[in-house]
């Protein structure tokens, strides 16, 4: 949301070049990139080292931000002129000299802007032309922005406080008491004290001052109440809070958990340290700086066996692999060795390429970038200070890290150790390679760090041999399992070393803990589950259900350590492990495989049913895609549900399935989501949905949803539970609709795997934390580049090997880069601090990138601050239409009512007159906005930004247009979750009148909307969504009323009411408008989802 900023000049040769502009060029940027309308009480701010417009409205307490594309110092000294004027005027009581005075005058004159309108522009095109020249003007100055991008930048719309009018004190001044500006800055930040009521910093200058000079990147802060100390939401864009809220009131910590037992230096130090900085500064020794250093690193992923260069200190490609090689060394580096299987023979030597699991552990820990995410004590997170009700979500949060932690020594500390693996296939197209990954990575790490692929966090720790046995075909999956458990327990050896015994071990700070390792969690699909947990084919890998109880409403015992192993001693009494067949055989009827020595056998505190987690990816996706949505499409038809989807209105940001589904060959889970948004909605009212398989499809909705909550409470834990419960009652539905159906007809059990693994989300969570954390979509990330972008740097002979090296090299480069990046953000805060720094090869070029970097930090911690008290709503600088006669916008939209609704909403408030000439006022129009709110369970994460269209009918493409629909706040007193005091309405029309400076709503964005009917207090029953209508009046014509752009919550949809069969003429072009009845799909998303019940 924040474009970045080349600054090329300095302030000093800005200022020389702008100091021989002529009056004219001044007026010429006014336009684009000044700061107008600079009142008392009006807040300026600063987004991405721009100069911002800011005007609060009185009645609607909106304040419009417009983001700068470019900074220059003609518009950044009209800013200070602009912040030192308006200061004075309503800030200073003291009196100003005639010299200021005149000043003032002056810069009030440069920032005025002309709102005269023309006399006569009768028709659209003359509009259009208009505009056109008005572009082409503008791009002498600045590149055209794409309107469906972000290129241009955009205005954001920040709520400001309940009650702030905007104004303040106006009155002029005669004198001035104050010798210098920073004398005045200085008094001004002294005045919060005693500020008169209402009072609002008007220009974040206590952010501008708590920050660094140079540190740039600054937004203005939500503004708050100076006298308040318990801040309230300060907009309609409040953020929703749920049962699962994630913000404990009451945090208890296991006592002694992580001490620190003594002081060293960091690894990063030590490499410096043997660096020896002080007699050689260059830190990428043996490049001759950062640049080479950087140019390296990305050659090293192109073929440069034969290229040469005579630029560089290396000549070629073999020379540059030499220096990396040259540089430190990660602390896990690759160990090749050949495996001899304990059972089979096979056709060529076996060799395992992996590293130290212990080693990988310490690399995470050296990385300083993760220390203010990692944790190392326990918790218990509680909803309220009374310890009534926990709140789960982290691994550190649940039962089993804080169980865990009494079984160790005190003061010592817990290693949560994940781990993921998945066989992968490497060739494209054709061949047959595959490889078989192990990741591993540490539950120490917040999950939101942990699962994102940038940041690093999972370490590929070898790849498991998949060879080829010349024994009986029948015996191969037999050994293959075997020969899996036999590489882990070589791999994972230092893991049961240090999780029995403990080890010190230091994090990125230097301090040193006394640490055990325990394997908390192994992230896989079914057939690698029941690998793991030596589970037979068809039973659960996690519970001791069989074959015939797969489909059992109650849940069964758990799949324990002991129970595995009695089991497998049991087997061994019936037949020897070397008799393949019948060992096999032996362990199937005792609902096992034909592993006999698993890995985890000596591993402390292995819990087979916790490490195998719930896996929402391969568990509930495709248990929904193989079975939920094959049952039903059978009963509603492949076409129908075609031409059902193919009708719903498309929204930016999801997928419209403009052909159906019935063409899909290939499905991700990026389909699966998008069909499961609108499943439950599209399919109501077909003959053969009856009440119970409704019933049925809407609870299972449910527990999917419920089971991706990011944090549970006991109040979501009970509704995960009580959707399964209603899912198994009405799933025989199914059966008797005949949609239960194989090759042989109907099927009339659900002796499912994955239906089984159901229970295991309500078991699962409060002992582990929140499930969608170990999805496997992160082991499938993973492949990406630690398999297949490693296989495509070998020449496919013996590429084990030669994907371990291509893997260690990167690591080798990676590894200096966070190096160089710690050592230069060190200098640079020692600078900072007034300390004496060296001077270093590429020092300059990394301090500046450091400073970006601090920067877009320092814009996550000020929005951080204020994302409790709303969300953002953004359009772009340039509108799509400027300047447009409000009767052209009535023809061009097809909203006959706007005059009239227009004329109602500027008069309703009190002391301002109609603008003359009504029919002559014109408007900026924009087709789209972006909104973007605090996520409901954490109300410091921003969710996901969402596209709201409203764009106008177009002849030969739509006549209907496209316009999304939203939910309105309508009272001010609504609660911040349900629906009552919210309305749904759909989008029409965004535009801001062109109003003279002095009107309230000058700069201020409205919406024209069509309102649908008031949500009724009940759902409807079975399918639990509130049904609307659209209004109109006698004449047909929809009930339209303009809204502040504000008033507007979030995105929804509205899926119509298709009943027994869809009508045929019904398009995604026309049926938000043709329509009478829709569903407010509550499935639309996650957030939609907690928010709208």
């Amino acid at each position: 949301m924040c474009d970045k900023i080349n600054n090329n000049k300095s302030g000093d040769e800005d200022d020389n070049n702008n100091n021989n502009n002529n009056k004219s060029d001044e007026d010429d940027e006014d336009d684009d990139y000044s700061v107008s309308s600079v009142r008392a009480g009006i807040s300026i701010g600063l987004l991405c080292a721009r100069p911002q417009r800011a005007i609060k409205h009185p009645t609607l307490t909106t304040t419009v931000f417009h983001r700068r594309v470019l900074l220059n110092s003609l518009t950044w000294k009209k800013y200070e002129d602009a912040r030192l004027h308006a200061a004075f005027q309503s800030a200073a009581p003291h009196p100003v000299s005639s010299d200021r005075a005149n000043e003032s005058a002056r810069i009030q004159d440069s920032l005025s802007e002309s709102n005269d309108l023309p006399n006569t522009c009768n028709t659209f095109e003359e509009i259009v032309e208009e505009e056109d020249q008005d572009e082409d003007n503008d791009n002498n100055n600045d590149s055209d922005n794409d309107n469906d991008s972000d290129e241009g930048g955009s205005v954001a719309l920040i709520p400001g406080p309940d009650g702030d009018t905007g104004g303040g004190n106006n009155d002029s001044v005669e004198n001035d008491q104050f010798a210098s500006m920073e004398e005045f800055d200085h008094w001004l930040h002294n005045q919060h004290d005693d500020e008169p009521e209402g009072f609002v910093d008007p220009y974040g200058l206590e952010e501008l001052e708590d920050r660094e000079e140079g540190d740039g990147d600054i937004e203005l802060d939500v503004m708050e109440d100076m006298e308040e100390d318990d801040q309230e939401p300060l907009s309609d864009l409040g953020s929703f809070r749920s049962d699962g809220d994630a913000t404990p009131k009451q945090i208890d910590k296991y006592p002694r958990a992580g001490e620190i037992k003594e002081k060293r230096q960091s690894r990063f130090e030590d490499i410096l340290a043997r660096q020896d900085i002080e007699e050689s500064p260059n830190i990428f020794r043996p490049f001759k700086d950062s640049s080479e250093f950087r140019l390296a690193r990305w050659l090293n992923d192109l073929p440069l066996s034969k290229a040469r260069s005579s630029n560089l200190s290396f000549g070629s490609g073999k020379t540059m692999r030499q220096r990396i090689d040259q540089l430190p060394t990660p602390r896990m580096q690759w160990k090749n060795i050949q495996v001899d299987p304990l059972y089979g023979t096979t056709s060529a030597p076996v060799y395992l390429s992996y590293r130290d699991p212990v080693n990988a552990i310490r690399s995470l820990l050296d990385r300083p970038e993760l220390a203010k995410y990692m944790t190392y004590t326990p918790e218990r997170h509680w909803k309220d200070k009374a310890e009534y009700t926990r709140v789960y979500s982290e691994i550190f949060t649940a039962d089993w890290a804080w169980d865990t932690q009494a079984s160790l020594e005190p003061g010592s500390t817990l290693l949560a150790v994940l781990l993921g693996s998945d066989k992968a296939h490497l060739t494209e197209h054709s061949g047959d390679k595959s490889a078989w990954p192990l990741y591993l990575s540490l539950g120490n790490i917040h999950s939101s760090i942990r699962n994102k692929p940038t940041k690093r966090c999972w370490i590929l720790l070898a790849y498991i041999p998949i060879p080829s046995f010349t024994d009986p075909k029948a015996h191969h999956t037999a050994l293959q399992q075997r020969l899996f458990h036999q590489c882990l327990e070589v791999v994972l050896k230092s893991i049961k070393r240090v999780g029995k015994k403990g080890k010190h071990l230091r994090d990125s700070l230097g301090n040193v803990r006394h640490c055990y390792t325990r394997i908390a969690a192994y992230l896989a699909d079914y057939p690698e589950q029941t690998l793991i947990n030596a589970t037979a084919q068809n039973n659960s890998p996690n519970t001791t259900a069989g074959h015939h109880e797969l489909g059992d409403s109650a849940p069964r015992p758990r799949r324990t350590r002991e129970w595995i192993l009695s089991r497998i001693a049991q087997a061994k009494q019936i037949a020897h492990p070397s008799n393949i067949e019948e060992y096999t055989e032996a362990a199937k009827q005792l609902g096992l495989n034909s592993v006999d020595r698993p890995f985890w056998r000596g591993h402390a505190g292995y819990q087979p049913d916790l490490v195998i987690t719930p896996d929402i990816l391969h568990g509930l996706f495709r248990f929904w895609r193989d079975h939920i949505l094959k049952w039903v499409r059978y009963l509603i038809g492949a076409a129908e549900l075609d031409h059902r989807l193919k009708a719903l209105q498309p929204i930016s940001g999801f997928r419209h399935f403009a052909q159906g589904i019935s063409h899909l060959s290939q499905w991700t889970g990026r389909e699966d989501r998008e069909l499961q948004r609108v499943l439950v909605s599209v399919v109501v009212g077909s003959p053969k949905i009856n009440t119970s398989v409704l019933r049925a499809l809407r609870a299972f909705h449910d527990f999917l949803y419920l089971a991706q909550y990011r944090s549970h409470s006991t109040s979501t834990l009970q509704y995960l539970k009580e959707a399964l419960e209603t899912f198994h009652e009405f799933k025989d539905a199914f059966i008797k609709t005949g949609a239960r159906r194989g090759k042989n007809g109907i099927i009339q059990h659900f002796r499912i795997p994955k239906m089984a693994g159901l229970h295991s989300y309500a078991y699962h969570i409060p002992l582990m934390g929140t499930s969608v954390q170990f999805s496997t979509e992160i082991t499938e990330t993973c492949h990406q580049e630690m398999a297949k972008a490693a296989y495509k740097a070998t020449n496919r002979k013996n590429f084990f090997q030669q994907m371990a090296a291509y893997m260690n090299r990167k690591e080798v480069l990676t590894l200096m880069e966070d190096i160089s990046s710690w050592y230069f953000e060190r200098l640079r805060t020692k600078a900072s601090c007034g300390h004496a720094i060296p001077c270093l090869s590429g020092y300059e070029t990394f301090v500046s990138e450091m400073v970006i970097a601090g920067q877009k930090d320092a814009e996550l911690e000020v929005r951080r601050a204020s994302r409790a008290k709303g969300g953002y709503i953004w359009l772009t600088i340039k509108p799509d239409r400027r300047g447009i006669l409000i009767d052209t916008v009535v023809g061009f939209y097809n909203i006959p009512n706007l005059h009239t609704d227009l004329v109602t909403f500027m008069g309703s408030f009190e002391n301002v007159g109609l603008p003359l000439r009504f029919s002559l006022l014109r408007s900026d129009v924009w087709y789209r906005c972006r909104i973007q709110r605090p996520t409901i369970q954490d109300e410091d994460e921003l969710g996901d930004t969402r596209v709201i269209q409203a764009v106008p009918p177009n002849v030969s493409q739509n006549r209907h247009g496209l316009c999304n629909c939203v939910l309105v706040k309508s009272d001010d007193d609504a609660e911040e979750t349900g629906i009552a005091g919210y309305r749904i309405a759909q989008l029409r029309l965004i535009f801001t009148p062109r109003l003279p400076q002095t009107h309230p709503l000058y700069d201020v964005p409205l919406a024209y909307v069509y309102w649908f009917s008031h949500l009724p207090s009940r759902t409807e029953r079975n399918i639990n969504m509130y049904q609307v209508h659209c209004l109109r009046e006698s004449d047909r014509s929809h009930i339209g009323e303009v809204i502040p752009l504000s008033s507007i919550c979030r995105l929804v949809q509205l899926v119509p009411k298709f009943g027994n069969w869809a009508n045929p003429e019904l398009t995604k072009d026309n049926s938000m408008d043709v329509w009478k009845y829709y569903y407010l799909n509550s499935f639309m998303d996650k957030e939609t989802y907690q928010a709208v019940w």
